[in-house]
């Protein structure tokens, strides 16, 4: 049996169907207060009926609730960690930190504790840190405390740490370092949220520069490096590192919508995200626009997949077929 923590989420929908697909029982965690909705939705891109359901068990835990996860790892011969809390205002800090570094440290313990031997850890390119802009990122990078790290950074890095700790106590680990993963799912939220605000008319972008990678690849390396054994490593996953114009362009060109035009400037960014702030003084809601991310997409940062196209031998999806495959999906399969 194969415990997904997260299962509910973009990626660990994915990861847990693809076990599925594989024959493998799944016992896939959710909270209490857990939506399935972006699951089913998932689901139904990968099956035409419901016979998957049979090697699929939901068990209600928390990664925070030491009791409910010790029974819900009960009899687990591996698990994949993929929950954490992803977030870039300053007032959920202490949250995503103890969410993404005490309950990691919680599974990692757990699985010490009940002698599971193999854990998937995964973690984020944020958590690499930031070199200057223009400077390849690989596994190599050493993790300097700067400004330009962002909280959620911060926490998947000290979380990573806490799987290196367990890696030292026995545990087999490998951790996988995904860039802004992109593919289908609720188009209300997330990455995948912004082909919605392409369809809806986007007429801002910047020179910034990330690394993308297609969801299918990162769960489907991850299941990869677990069945090989590449243990007490960590691996960048990203397939191309392109600029947010490229991004927009392209998806706004497969959706039929007109290509953004207006570049935005270090002057106009700041002036954004103090406005999407004095707006959420009035509304009380979250901006969707913060001073991290902001700054961020301004950033240039290119990051190097030569470790795991060595260690695999894999051809990542193109960003490009990524997007039209998305974008496909995004017009004839609705999210609801």
């Amino acid at each position: 049996m194969i415990a997904v923590t997260g299962a509910t989420g973009f990626l660990g929908a994915h990861l847990v169907c693809m076990l599925l697909q594989k024959g493998k029982q799944v016992r896939a965690f959710k909270r209490k207060q857990s939506n399935l909705a972006e699951f089913n939705y998932i689901s139904a891109l990968f099956f035409t009926n419901d016979d998957y359901k049979n090697n699929l068990t939901w068990f209600e835990a928390d990664i925070l609730d030491i009791d409910s996860l010790e029974e819900g790892l009960q009899g687990a011969e591996e698990v994949y960690h993929c929950a954490a809390m992803v977030s870039f205002h300053q007032r959920d800090a202490a949250e995503m930190q103890q969410i993404n570094v005490q309950g990691t440290s919680n599974v990692v313990n757990m699985c010490l504790q009940l002698g599971i031997n193999k854990l998937a850890h995964i973690s984020s390119i944020a958590a690499l840190g930031r070199e200057k802009s223009g400077v390849t990122i690989s596994e190599k990078t050493k993790w300097v405390t700067s400004k330009l790290n962002s909280n959620y950074a911060i926490s998947k890095h000290r979380a990573e740490m806490e799987v290196w700790r367990g890696a030292e106590e026995g545990l087999s680990v490998v951790i996988v370092n995904p860039g802004v993963i992109l593919g289908s799912g609720d188009w209300n939220k997330g990455t995948c949220a912004l082909f919605n605000m392409v369809k809806k008319g986007m007429p801002f972008y910047t020179d910034g520069v990330n690394g993308y990678v297609d969801v299918i690849d990162v769960a489907r390396i991850t299941l990869l490096l677990m069945e090989r054994k590449c243990f007490q490593q960590r691996f960048v996953l990203v397939s191309e590192n392109a600029s947010m114009k490229r991004f927009l362009d392209e998806v706004a060109t497969l959706l039929h919508k007109s290509k953004p035009r207006i570049k935005v400037t270090p002057f106009i960014a700041e002036i954004a995200w103090m406005a999407a702030g004095i707006q959420r003084l009035f509304t009380g809601k979250k901006a969707g626009l913060t001073k991290e991310t902001s700054r961020a997409s301004l950033k240039k940062y290119a990051y190097s997949n030569a470790k795991i196209k060595q260690e695999l031998q894999y051809e990542f999806i193109p960003l490009s077929q990524t997007l039209i495959n998305t974008c496909h999906t995004f017009n004839n399969k609705p999210f609801s």
